[in-house]
């Protein structure tokens, strides 16, 4: 088992660049693979977290939208129930008769 990492580790070191920087290269790779893949704040969990953030904004805009609409019609209700009874639920006056023409 350990004959193959340091296979692996030469193999790594060979496709690295010779020289003095060498050591701040693979420091500097090991760094990047470490905060990528394994930290708790690695990239897919930010991803992740800004797709919900991107979300949950449309749903707020969507439920403003809804708010606004259930004000407005609140309002209306408000000003005149008489007028809303007889569209929505087809209310009538007890010495009134109801003629519903339907329409194709």
């Amino acid at each position: 088992m350990l004959h193959w990492f340091t296979k692996l580790l030469r193999d790594i070191r060979d496709l690295l660049p010779s020289g003095p920087n060498q050591k701040y290269i693979a420091s500097f790779l090991l760094l990047f693979i470490w905060m990528a893949l394994f930290d708790k704040n690695r990239w897919l969990t930010q991803w992740q977290l800004q797709r919900s953030i991107y979300r949950y904004e449309r749903e707020k805009e969507r439920l403003t939208r809804d708010i606004s609409k259930t004000r407005q019609q609140n309002r209306d209700l408000q000003n005149d129930v008489e007028k809303f009874g007889r569209e929505t639920y087809l209310m009538t006056k007890n010495d009134e008769d109801l003629f519903i023409i339907a329409v194709d």
